[in-house]
């Protein structure tokens, strides 16, 4: 018989899970085992809803249950037999359905992405960003490492941060081959070095770019840099485990971003704190990199006089009380 749609039952990946070829209209979805496709989800009702085609193409006809039918997002109103969109899908209780229709025009063919291909292409490139983190790390050790330290204590400061970003990333692999079947470290690793680099170079080179030019506003452009980075590193993960989801997961980073810096910048507020980064500018770094001309102290004083002001409205009543060499109270 001729084949006229398609009905796919959907996992949550939104890949198909059950297939029903239609060889005629109308077809009745529900529970009961004399549907013509029987859904087992506790949420569907014995006849849950039937598709007509008609005139006009296809409708749903919804019937008379608890949860009723999604069309995307829409609720579908009682009595009403709405026209089902080409590739249409539609959510009866949690199951999630998509019609194809004979003679409908397909998508294009989508290039196949090959985890292990990309890995190998790129394998470059990570070599290469393993070299700088490792020759950065050990920079970054150079230049804390307190004089006479044992050699064990040395290591252990170099290893810690690979053994960290191993874990990380193997857990992510984990994820990977939970939803895709596949165990994609290598992608993750390659993801993780770029992100956290650009960011430690953002942070650092803001620092130098900073006292290099006496601009603060500088180190806290740097620190904000540092922040996306990170943000678009667990968005890039998150990527490579659900690509189907990549929208929902940016959206759900940026409100997170968004929420969690608005509450931080009220805290610091409130806390008369600077809403981002430190007070002064505390990266002092080789004089020869310094451009900004100094302050003679005179135009330092005059700059600082307002903030006597400012003390004064900030001092608590009865502090000079306190001071020394102030009267006691008998």
């Amino acid at each position: 018989m001729e084949t006229l749609a398609l009905i796919e039952t959907l996992d949550r990946d939104g890949q198909p899970r059950q297939i029903l070829r239609v060889s005629q209209w109308p077809v009745r979805i529900g529970r009961a085992i004399d549907c013509d496709l029987v859904l087992d989800d506790p949420h569907v009702a014995a006849l849950h809803a039937t598709l007509d085609m008609r005139e006009d193409g296809l409708h749903v006809v919804p019937a008379t249950t608890v949860n009723g039918v999604r069309l995307g997002r829409a609720s579908v109103a009682p009595g009403s037999t709405p026209l089902l969109p080409a590739s249409g899908q539609m959510t009866l209780g949690v199951t999630t359905l998509r019609v194809r229709l004979a003679g409908e025009p397909l998508a294009p063919e989508q290039r196949l992405l090959d985890l292990r291909t990309i890995e190998r292409r790129n394998a470059t490139t990570l070599v290469a960003l393993i070299a700088i983190a490792s020759m950065w790390k050990g920079f970054d050790l150079w230049l804390s490492a307190v004089p006479g330290a044992p050699g064990s204590t040395l290591a252990w400061g170099y290893l810690s941060a690979p053994i960290g970003l191993i874990v990380w990333c193997a857990v992510w692999a984990i994820g990977s081959m939970l939803f895709q079947r596949r165990f994609a470290f290598w992608a993750h690793l390659q993801v993780a070095l770029t992100w956290l680099l650009v960011a430690v170079l953002a942070e650092e080179v803001s620092k130098q770019l900073a006292f290099a030019l006496s601009m603060p506003l500088i180190e806290k452009t740097g620190r904000l840099v540092f922040a996306g980075a990170l943000a678009m590193m667990m968005w890039r993960h998150m990527g490579l485990l659900l690509p189907a989801r990549r929208r929902a997961f940016g959206i759900a980073i940026v409100s997170a971003v968004v929420v969690g810096g608005g509450l931080l910048l009220v805290d610091r507020s409130v806390s008369q704190e600077p809403l981002v980064g430190d007070l002064y500018l505390g990266t002092i770094s080789l004089p020869g990199v310094r451009i900004a001309k100094p302050v003679s102290i005179d135009s330092f004083v005059k700059s600082a006089a307002p903030l006597q002001q400012t003390l004064s409205r900030w001092a608590k009543p009865g502090d000079d009380d306190d001071a020394p060499g102030g009267d006691d109270d008998d």
